[in-house]
This record gives C-alpha cells, structure tokens and sequence, in this order.
C-alpha cells in the first residue's frame, strides 16, 4: 500500500516563528532517523529566504525517540547574510532530544561545474524488483536494490541494501526544499548495514543505533526522477563504523553525498 506520500508524513506546523511541529511514523514504535533530519530541514529552511539552497546539514542523534509522538522544531539563527545562511535546530520530544542539527543555505554563485567522472555502470531501475518489506514505514518510496532483496538472508539482521535506486510513489511539488527534505529522508535509510565490516553480521541482541549524520547537497536535485543512493563502509573500531555514501541523478551526476557513524554494542559474552 502506497496511501501515503511526502507532503501527508512531512507536513510541518508552524506554531511560531521559529517553533514547528511535525509528528513521525515508525517500526515498532522506534523513531526512524530520516523524519528527523527531514524535519529539521524543513523547519530551518522555512526561516530563510526561499531562494537560497540547502548546502549542507550536520547532526548528532543524542536521545532515541518513539513514533507517532509530536515532534517540535526550536530554530536558532546563526547566520543571515546576502550569500549565506545558517540554522541550529534542535528537535525535542517531550523533555528528550532525539535530534541537533546545524543547517546551512547558500544562495548560489558563478562558477566552475565539476564532478569526478564515474563507471557509471549501474542497471536503469526498470529493470529491477521493487522491494516494499525492509521498513513497513517506507512505503512513501519505490525501493529497487541493485543485488535484489536475496541479500537480506538468514542471519542478517541489518541487511545491506546499498546500492539502490529509488523514487517516490507520489509526485512531489515544485519545491527545491522538499525535494532536499527527503533526500535527507532517504539518506538514514539502512545506513547502519553499509557501516558494518564487510561480509560480517550483526549479532542477535545487537544495539545499533546512529549518532552522527552529515549531507552535503552539491547540485539541485530533482526527487521525482530516480536516484541511486550508494553507501560502503570506511572504518569500524571499537564499536564505531563509519560509512561514506553518494547520490546520483539518473544521468550519473552526483548531486549529494553523505557521511554517517554508526554505534554497534554487541551483547556481552557470558563468561
């Protein structure tokens, strides 16, 4: 079922100047991080000028939230120039902070338009298999993995989805701000998998759970059209992984890229 679409999970309530709410769906009444980051976005970008662009968001995921509770946006100023402009956001749920972030805009300049050219060899998405189990929350989006759903075998408790291709159900508007709104949206999606060594899984009992997530947009991105989000993992120490992830538009030109830490406590052994 696809009912719901971005404008009905992302609406945003304007309760004072600087003061939003919103209210997040979930799994198992776990607070998915993308509404979050979504969110923050949203509210941030409400207090700029419209013609300024997303540049980049940094956030830190401090307190685990629960679904289906109202979430308030508090956006502090902490820049407001011709060129630029940037927000600290914090996201409360009752007296927990699931979310704060920074958010910086930028109004755009003369240039060079570079990106590194890529073996962009990936299959077009028309000819792979939507996969609507991952998340039941996700279905505002057709998910088309590259290697298919069989990766999510026996065993893998976070499976590694990354790369896909994706696109929403439902049109978005002619919003350069929503379409970023759910870029970010889709940049938490099964991130923790593509943090993780690779080949290895993820004990039953495993806490795992976010706690650093940064995007940079570098070109208008249209999230109508398909993109292929890829993440793969740079590092994993002491509980710690890190991955690196991009996004390109259909024609291959990276338009985001994103960088996530991810906390994996795996169960005590019992001696």
């Amino acid at each position: 079922m696809h009912e719901q679409d971005f404008e009905t999970l992302l609406k945003l309530n304007k309760l004072g100047d600087f003061l939003y709410s919103g209210t997040a769906v979930g799994e198992n009444g776990h607070l998915f991080g993308g509404y979050t980051l979504a969110f923050a976005l949203e509210a941030a970008s409400a207090t700029v000028n419209p013609h300024m662009w997303p540049q980049s968001i940094h956030a830190n995921f401090i307190d685990a939230g629960k679904s289906g509770q109202e979430l308030r946006m508090h956006v502090e100023v902490l820049r407001d120039t011709r060129a630029f402009a940037m927000r600290q956001v914090t996201v409360k749920m009752g007296e927990l902070t699931p979310l704060l972030m920074q958010a910086s805009f930028h109004a755009g300049e003369e240039g060079p338009n570079w990106a590194p050219d890529v073996a962009f060899e990936y299959p077009d998405p028309e000819t792979l298999v939507t996969d609507e189990t991952y998340l039941p929350f996700m279905n505002p989006i057709d998910v088309r993995p590259i290697n298919g759903p069989s990766l999510r075998g026996p065993g893998h408790r976070v499976p590694q989805v990354h790369p896909f291709w994706v696109r929403p159900y439902v049109e978005l508007p002619d919003n350069h701000l929503m379409h970023a709104a759910v870029v970010a949206f889709i940049s938490d999606y099964m991130v923790v998998g593509a943090a993780q060594a690779p080949g290895r899984d993820i004990p039953d009992g495993s806490l795992v759970v976010t706690m650093e997530h940064a995007l940079w947009f570098h070109r208008p991105v249209n999230a109508n059209d398909w993109l292929l989000f890829t993440a793969e993992p740079l590092s994993s120490y002491h509980g710690r992984g890190v991955s690196n992830g991009k996004v390109y538009n259909r024609e291959g030109v990276l338009v985001a890229s994103f960088i996530q830490e991810v906390l994996t406590r795996e169960p005590r052994t019992q001696a």
